[in-house]
């Protein structure tokens, strides 16, 4: 089930990874499925972004963001370095959102 509890988003859980990989879309174990770009959100909070994640779907299989309830989408306080588990060394939670039907 998709959560979202502040203050941390621990209630989000680890990344969306199907495939039991490792993180990062330039680490030759990886990627999570639900890894992506990083994005920049400007000093008042807001962002203007199209992010694309191929390995995920609306289906109703594995990959689908629907899965077990849906899924939480965490925005981290700095860039994700792409390469270090589990997650890009990217600091806290700072932000999340859920994806349900």
């Amino acid at each position: 089930m998709a959560k979202c509890e502040a203050p941390s988003f621990e209630s989000a859980g680890a990344h969306f990874n199907p495939d039991t990989k490792q993180h990062g879309l330039k680490n030759p174990k990886g990627p999570h499925a639900g890894d992506m770009n990083n994005f920049t959100v400007r000093a008042n909070g807001t962002a203007n972004a199209t992010l694309n994640d191929s390995r995920v779907n609306l289906g109703t299989d594995s990959y689908s963001v629907f899965t077990n309830g849906g899924t939480s989408l965490v925005i981290h306080a700095q860039a994700d370095d792409m390469k270090t588990d589990p997650s890009g060394n990217s600091g806290d939670r700072i932000a999340c959102g859920v994806i349900v039907r």
